[in-house]
């Protein structure tokens, strides 16, 4: 795939998709899961290799989030997840995991990076395409090792983060912001999947946030010396049956290993890569095309893997019981939780 009218040049813009506590819904229009816009579906079809008639019925599927609904009083500011998704996916892929965070008090923004998503859209009409290995193979005749390459990536896009939290910053200090005083910027989590996992692990080791949840990271350009200090704040491992064994493993596990604060390692059976985000819910050939595991036909399946990172930050942030998660762990055959906390 050559994409040759976008490079990451066009970085100085990226896309943010807010989830927050809402009420007084009823005038407000329901948020299709999907926008319906071609150039969404089209970003499928070359990323997936499947034609685009496949994708074209997703916006008739309604999420459970309504558009510039007013901000709920919770009797508590909101505490903040910051989303980071996998090189080539959307912020819509993670919805289920954001509605869920947002219905229980929670503000939650989800970082769309043009270049390194599927695609990225703009109200202007611009549109920006997943570079993929275009990119990487320009910078390799450069003679940049993938080491290298991914480690730039990482360290280039996590700076989006201290963007979000200047922009949540202006939203909550506002005196014309509906979120005036409302958002907790005490409270900031990071939960990345894949190469989002690159840009939390990246952030993490240098800056100091609430907690961080790592869905099967991408570790390429860590080496085993910047992990041997771990990370400093609470965090949650999660772990995919493809993603276990050789140096991404072995990295992940040492990171959780010399993480002091508790630290947490959830292995998911039955499931693959892409399974911590709703591919499944694209189409249920997902499965029959061995995209997707096992687990996701299980009836909440997905649902359950959301609910041990919300169980995870409920923990950090608002002192609920750990051993919530604990339970979680032993009500679900597939799931596999080691601890130094709980016992």
């Amino acid at each position: 795939m050559v994409i040759e009218s976008t490079g990451y040049k066009d970085g100085d813009r990226i896309r943010l998709d807010i989830w927050y506590p809402a009420q007084n819904i009823e005038a407000c229009e329901r948020k299709s899961w999907i926008d319906n816009d071609p150039r969404l579906f089209e970003g499928f079809e070359k990323i997936t290799g499947y034609p685009v008639i496949l994708f074209q019925h997703l916006y008739q599927v309604k999420a459970n989030s309504y558009i510039d609904a007013q901000p709920a009083e919770t009797g508590r500011r909101y505490p903040v997840v910051i989303i980071l998704p996998g090189w080539s996916s959307i912020s819509e892929l993670h919805t289920s995991f954001a509605e869920l965070l947002a219905s229980n008090g929670y503000l939650v923004v989800s970082i769309e990076h043009p270049g390194a998503c599927t695609v990225v859209s703009f109200s202007n009409g611009s549109t920006y395409y997943f570079l993929g290995n275009d990119a990487i193979n320009d910078f390799e005749r450069i003679g940049m090792s993938m080491e290298e390459i991914i480690d730039m990536l990482a360290a280039y896009l996590a700076k989006d983060i201290d963007y979000v939290l200047s922009f949540l910053k202006d939203m909550n200090t506002n005196s014309d912001s509906e979120f005036l005083h409302k958002i907790d910027l005490e409270k900031i989590a990071l939960y990345g999947h894949s190469g989002g996992g690159a840009v939390a692990v990246e952030y993490a080791l240098q800056h100091n946030v609430g907690a961080v949840a790592l869905a099967d990271p991408t570790m390429t350009p860590f080496s085993f010396k910047e992990l041997e200090n771990g990370i400093s704040m609470p965090a949650l491992f999660i772990e995919s049956d493809e993603w276990e064994g050789g140096p991404k493993h072995e990295k992940m596990v040492k990171l959780y290993e010399n993480t002091h604060s508790p630290a947490y390692y959830l292995r998911v059976r039955g499931t693959k890569h892409v399974d911590f985000a709703m591919v499944r819910r694209l189409s249920p050939l997902t499965y029959f095309f061995g995209e997707t595991g096992k687990f996701m036909n299980t009836k909440n399946g997905l649902h359950y893997i959301d609910l041990s990172i919300k169980i995870f930050f409920d923990s950090v942030f608002f002192d609920t019981p750990i051993t919530l998660l604990k339970e979680l762990d032993n009500r679900i055959p597939e799931f596999e939780l080691e601890s130094s906390v709980i016992q």
